[in-house]
């Protein structure tokens, strides 16, 4: 039995010198350690010897496995040691490293910073509001009642409001950004002079043109006799400072609820430059915002007198803004998270 642990010894030892790896020392490990091992399985044997020579075969038997043990130890940081000085000797450290790639913000973001600078510039503030939002803020206090024409051109996402307090038809995704104008008013005397940017929601069919969420900028301005003329200033002022001063604008006569006189602003379509494309519908013009002077009705909702303040509103659609200064043929592309569109903004 001596004899047998001495050549499990020197074999082992042998081996463990002429390992190239750290594999190739797991392998020999378990070849003579392991479970079923050379050593192991000889130390399972010492019960069949004499009793008076088990002890001295088990001394010899812990010094074997403990010479095995230290070897390995000792091969295993020799080999670390000779892999960690072979790559620092590879490493070029005069060759240009690998650059990570940065991000950026989304055209949406971009064209939203933009804009929020123009209108703080001219006085201007901004607000937020609930996406989730009540009939009553979103149409009646805006001059909409129940049988109001113009909710049928805002098709409504309503809320579920089973086991609440709420009544049928009442909580609902918000169809406009105008959802601000009473709720600020409550809160602010004038003058008043506010944006609001956010998503608003509506059913709609998806279209180059359309979408069923998309981006609003709200904005009004309460004060003492303010004209229609103060609209059309603000606006064609906003937009040239977006697009340049050579950017084509007019202005047509229409109605909403909640302006009197209501007007819709058109641009010369930036994907054809006016010569008719499916964005603008062949037309040559996009409508980029529904604007007019606040409704007297609307003023004495949110506790204004209207004969002594007056006010104009507009809401830009932020999410075409967007497409029509980068020339975006489709407005599904603001929502695409292909990384080879988005790249080259």
């Amino acid at each position: 039995m001596e004899e047998e642990l001495m050549q499990i010894k020197n074999s082992a030892v042998s081996m463990i010198i002429d390992a190239s790896d750290q594999k190739e020392l797991e392998e020999i490990k378990l070849q003579f350690l392991g479970r079923s091992g050379k050593l192991t399985l000889t130390l399972k044997e010492i019960t069949k010897i004499p009793a008076e020579k088990r002890a001295i075969v088990g001394q010899l038997a812990n010094e074997v496995k403990r010479v095995i043990e230290e070897s390995i130890e000792s091969k295993l940081s020799s080999l670390i040691s000779y892999f960690s000085s072979q790559r620092k000797q590879n490493i070029d450290v005069t060759a240009p490293g690998i650059k990570p790639g940065i991000g950026h913000l989304h055209p949406m973001t971009q064209v939203l910073h933009d804009v929020i600078d123009i209108f703080k510039g001219i006085g201007f503030q901004v607000a937020d509001g609930p996406e989730i939002e009540t009939d009553y803020y979103n149409f009646t206090a805006l001059n909409m009642p129940p049988n109001a024409p113009s909710r049928d051109t805002q098709a409504t996402l309503y809320l579920d409001t089973k086991n609440s307090n709420a009544q049928p038809g009442q909580i609902l995704l918000r169809t406009q950004t105008s959802n601000m104008q009473v709720r600020t008013m409550e809160k602010i005397k004038p003058p008043v002079r506010v944006i609001v940017p956010g998503k608003v929601y509506r059913v709609d069919d998806v279209d180059a043109s359309h979408g069923f969420e998309f981006w609003q900028l709200e904005g009004f301005c309460i004060d003492k006799n303010v004209r229609l003329t103060d609209l059309f200033g603000t606006i064609d002022y906003v937009l040239k400072k977006v697009y340049g001063e050579k950017t084509k604008i007019k202005f047509a006569t229409t109605n909403f609820g909640f302006v009197e006189p209501g007007v819709d602003t058109y641009m010369e379509c930036t994907v054809c430059k006016g010569k008719g494309c499916n964005f603008c519908k062949q037309s040559g013009w996009s409508e980029i915002m529904p604007a007019g002077m606040v409704h007297p009705n609307v003023l004495k909702a949110a506790g204004y007198d209207s004969q002594k303040v007056s006010g104009f509103a507009f809401c830009i659609g932020l999410s075409r803004l967007v497409t029509l200064r980068y020339q975006m043929d489709d407005l599904r592309l603001l929502t695409n998270p292909d990384l080879r569109i988005l790249e080259q903004f």
